[in-house]
């Protein structure tokens, strides 16, 4: 049990996703946007699992992937589409 890694990751994650949703959400292009989104649900998945005694293999597999999986998904349904606006 590393708490203090895992606290650090988790707060990383929700910093880089604040920070990704909020202040660059418009102005990144979409796989990059995602790709961030990303990483910070799997810092946040993996410092989770980290702060817990005794997390196995399966937690580890189930967790990084739905994690990486839905980071981008919520983002994308809260915050609509990255990227700039059309101005057509």
């Amino acid at each position: 049990m590393e708490v203090g890694t895992g606290v650090a990751l988790i707060a990383a994650g929700v910093l880089g996703s604040l920070v990704v949703l909020f202040a660059a959400w418009r102005r990144l292009r979409p796989p990059l946007a995602f790709g961030f989104l990303v990483l910070c649900g799997v810092a946040i998945g993996g410092g989770g699992l980290l702060v817990q005694d005794g997390a196995d293999l399966e937690s580890w597999v189930i967790t990084i992937v739905l994690l990486g999986a839905l980071s981008p998904l919520h983002g994308r349904l809260v915050f609509g589409p990255p990227g700039p606006a059309d101005r057509g």
